[in-house]
């Protein structure tokens, strides 16, 4: 548990130069349950951060404060500066919700010259802002094309291409490459790197962990509305796992109350499935023949192990598993 305490110690401790995100002390509530209870952190320019966490956590409420749709209780959220309402911060903010929001009965170029003059490009900037952007999303083949026709994965590019027409200093998006292709996966995340790489501040929400690990340059893990760990996914997995493998143990079939116990012995746990068990051992001290052995003799048929370096789903599997107690 060490390991999540000192990294708790360092939540919210990013430097304030070139932050294009600030969130200081965000509280909110519905009712009586607490949803928001003071979360902390700062996003700089060229950066992505990816905001994990299980359902209820308080992600999409998070999220809503910070594109100004709804108030907080206490504390601050602040876009270069400015408050998420104001004119000055909405012309500098980017959303693509998880949704399409597109016009399916008009073109590419139409919804991207529709959206552009909504967020205010200037009328002698927008067809080059529009050809442009059309080109970085790599949607030139399909710029005459009426939208709902297009592909999801299509569809999906449109969409943050029409989110970052106006050179926005920050792009939100909510689950942006859920029930796509690998190869539009691929194309999205080309296009995220490309505006971080031009400076643009990136906050995703994605429950796609192996995406979150590729992309971000921080990760924030949110649990019951507070901020449970931050960091670079790298420096996380070596602080949380130093010398460990994650063992994953499937079974015949659900364990019996003898089994129960071996498998809790080992420092295992289940899945929601009660036939699928997980758990961190030390390599140095790593036996899968001994482990199948010692659940054998309490009845436990062993169907599968696997043992694997720990990544971000492990991460995030043990710390919201202690971080709730912390």
């Amino acid at each position: 548990m060490q390991w999540l305490r000192d990294a708790l110690s360092k939540v919210g401790r990013e430097p304030a130069e070139n932050s294009v995100l600030v969130v200081s002390g965000a509280t909110y509530a519905y009712g009586p349950r607490e949803v928001l209870c003071g979360v902390d952190f700062r996003v700089g320019q060229g950066t992505t951060i990816s905001l994990l966490g299980p359902n209820g956590a308080g992600k999409s409420t998070l999220m809503r404060a910070i594109c100004g749709r709804l108030a907080l209780r206490s504390g601050q959220i602040l876009i270069n500066g400015r408050p998420p309402k104001s004119r000055g911060a909405r012309c500098q903010l980017g959303f693509v919700p998880q949704n399409i929001a597109l016009y399916p009965h008009l073109t590419v170029e139409e919804n991207l010259s529709f959206f552009g003059c909504m967020a205010g490009v200037p009328r002698r900037q927008l067809k080059d802002a529009v050809l442009k952007v059309i080109e970085q999303a790599s949607l030139a083949d399909r710029a005459r094309q009426i939208t709902g026709t297009l592909s999801g994965g299509y569809q999906r590019r449109l969409n943050i291409a029409a989110a970052v027409l106006h050179k926005p200093a920050l792009l939100l998006l909510d689950e942006p490459t859920v029930g796509i292709d690998v190869d539009a996966r691929e194309a999205i995340h080309a296009l995220l790197r490309s505006f971080r790489d031009a400076g643009g501040a990136v906050v995703l929400t994605t429950h796609d962990l192996e995406q979150a690990e590729v992309l971000s340059d921080r990760v924030m893990i949110l649990s019951q509305g507070r901020i449970v760990l931050e960091g670079a996914p790298a420096e996380l997995l070596k602080g949380a796992f130093p010398n460990e493998k994650e063992v994953v143990v499937v079974l015949a079939e659900a364990p019996e109350a003898r089994g129960l116990d071996a498998l809790r012995a080992m420092n295992l746990r289940t899945t929601q499935a009660a036939t699928t068990w997980f758990g961190f051992q030390p390599a140095q001290h790593l036996d899968v023949r001994r482990l199948t052995d010692n659940l054998s003799s309490a009845g436990v048929f062993v169907k599968e192990i696997r043992v694997r370096q720990p990544d971000l789903s492990s991460l995030f599997s043990k710390t919201v598993g202690e971080g709730l107690s912390v």
